[in-house]
C-alpha cells in the first residue's frame, strides 16, 4: 500500500499496529494522531528550504517532522535520490521553530565542507581522494548489494568499493571509524 490508509492522499511513511489494526499513515496523519494522543501542539513549520553548498551549488531540502512520545524528530532530506540528509531532535515541550533553526544550521554546516575531490594522474586518468584525510557521510541501504552499504558523501552515493579505493592511498596509516546517530553533531 503506497497511500495513507487514513487520508488516502499522501505517501505512507509510518506503519503501526494499534489494537490489532494495521495502519499505514503519511507523516501528517501520524503526527496528528500522536499530537492528539500526547496533547502536543503542532506548530506551523516550513516544508522546505534551499542552501548553497561549499562548491556554490544550490541544494533544496524537504523537512519531515515526526512526533514521538520521547520528543520531536526533524529531518532535512535533499530533493535528490541519495542526497544529503540531516536530523535533530528535541523535547515535546520545546520550541519547534528552534528545532527547525537548529536543523537549518546543522545542514548549512554539513554542506559547507567537501570531503571528496577529483584529481588527475599525470597520464590523464581521473581519480577521487579524501580531502584533509577524512570523510563524513551517511550509510544507506544499497539495493544493488545486500552485503555492501552505500556511503553518501558530499551529497553523492559511493559504494563501499569506491570508498575502499580512496582509503588505499593511506596504506600504513592508522584508522578510527566511529559511528554517530544522525541527530548527533559530527565534529
Amino acid at each position: 500500500m503506497d497511500k495513507c490508509s487514513h487520508c488516502g492522499m499522501k505517501k505512507v511513511k509510518v506503519n503501526l499496529q494499534i489494537k490489532g489494526e494495521l495502519l499505514h499513515l503519511c507523516n501528517d496523519c501520524y503526527n496528528k494522531m500522536m499530537s492528539d494522543e500526547l496533547n502536543v501542539n503542532l506548530e506551523q513549520v516550513i516544508e522546505s528550504f534551499t542552501l548553497v553548498d561549499g562548491r556554490g551549488i544550490s541544494r533544496t531540502f524537504y523537512v519531515e517532522r515526526r512526533v514521538y512520545p520521547i520528543g520531536f524528530y526533524f529531518e532535512a532530506v535533499e530533493n535528490i535520490e541519495f542526497g544529503y540528509k540531516f536530523a535533530v531532535h528535541g523535547e515535546l515541550e520545546g520550541s519547534q521553530q528552534e528545532m527547525i533553526s537548529r536543523l537549518i544550521e546543522k545542514t548549512r554546516k554539513g554542506i559547507a565542507e567537501q570531503y571528496i575531490e577529483t584529481d588527475v594522474f599525470s597520464g590523464g586518468q581521473a581519480y577521487q581522494n579524501m580531502k584533509n584525510d577524512q570523510i563524513v557521510g551517511v550509510i544507506e541501504y544499497n539495493e544493488a548489494s545486500d552485503d555492501e552499504p552505500l556511503v553518501i558523501i558530499d551529497g553523492k552515493p559511493y559504494t563501499w568499493e569506491e570508498v575502499g579505493k580512496m582509503v588505499t592511498a593511506f596504506e600504513g596509516f592508522q584508522i578510527k571509524l566511529k559511528m554517530y546517530d544522525i541527530t548527533d553533531d559530527v565534529e
